[in-house]
């Protein structure tokens, strides 16, 4: 339970230090939201479709970025409902306008990245066995969000993995992708 504590603690702290911000203006042509029959087919559908989620207020899709029964054990661990302390923690003010898929790259020893440790927390995390863990990528997602006269463009690294065919949401990523 503390490790489910302390992830949720991490990830609070990450929300509010790692995005990037863009003030200025660029040009920005959000993509369709996500839907449910799209979220866990593909590791850029989660990523989007989780930051979409809370910005949507959609509570059934957020839950369906994580594995079955994993939202409702780590709200039991944290003793609180995690959605809405997502919610809260994720309140960057402003009228979301939408999001796009900006990349991806592959968790690969070849790209750098020590796997066999990232598959590791995620089983812990989840309890799947080692080999039931497949692909895993950190997807770049921006967002658009509209401020009274202006626009903001932010910037979100996510770690996410496929298992049976399902692709599912780990947490945000806090280091340089090389984006």
């Amino acid at each position: 339970m503390r490790k489910y504590i302390a992830v949720l603690v991490a990830i609070c702290l990450i929300v509010t230090v790692i995005p990037g911000c863009s003030a200025k203006s660029e040009a920005f042509t959000p993509e369709d939201f996500v839907t449910m029959e799209q979220l866990n087919t593909d590791g850029k559908y989660v990523a989007r479709g989780f930051f979409e989620s809370i910005y949507t207020y959609d509570q059934n899709m957020f839950n369906h970025c994580f594995p079955d029964g994993y939202v409702e054990a780590l709200g039991k661990a944290a003793c609180g409902d995690i959605y809405e302390q997502y919610k809260n923690t994720m309140n960057l003010g402003g009228t979301f306008m939408g999001s796009v898929s900006a990349g991806y790259k592959d968790c690969t020893v070849e790209n750098g990245f020590d796997v066999a440790k990232m598959r590791s927390k995620i089983c812990f995390a989840t309890g799947f066995e080692y080999s039931e863990v497949g692909q895993i990528q950190i997807q770049k997602i921006r967002v658009q969000f509209m401020n009274e006269n202006s626009s903001m463009i932010n910037e979100f690294y996510f770690i996410v993995y496929e298992k049976g065919g399902n692709w599912y949401m780990n947490e945000l990523f806090t280091e340089n992708a090389g984006f």
